[in-house]
């Protein structure tokens, strides 16, 4: 089992905007083009940021980033 890392504030905030430059992009590709791959593209880097999160600082951590993004509203499945 692997213990989970504790988040300074400042680490926070940069998982957040990063996430949330990620996002914004993605929304963007999707408005533009919904089948592109500019828009799988900006969807995967959304899921493997998301991946990396949880394999760095655990899934609590990542949880807490997508939570801050709302990216319960991305499905990461491809559904809508």
């Amino acid at each position: 089992m692997h213990s989970e890392a504790q988040l300074n504030p400042e680490t926070v905030e940069r998982l957040e905007e990063q996430s949330g430059l990620l996002l914004r992009t993605y929304e963007l590709e999707l408005a533009k083009d919904p089948g592109s791959r500019a828009t799988e593209s900006a969807r995967s880097n959304l899921i493997a940021l998301r991946h990396t999160i949880n394999q760095i600082y655990g899934e609590s951590a990542a949880l807490d980033v997508t939570d801050a993004l709302e990216f319960a509203t991305v499905s990461v499945s491809g559904e809508e």
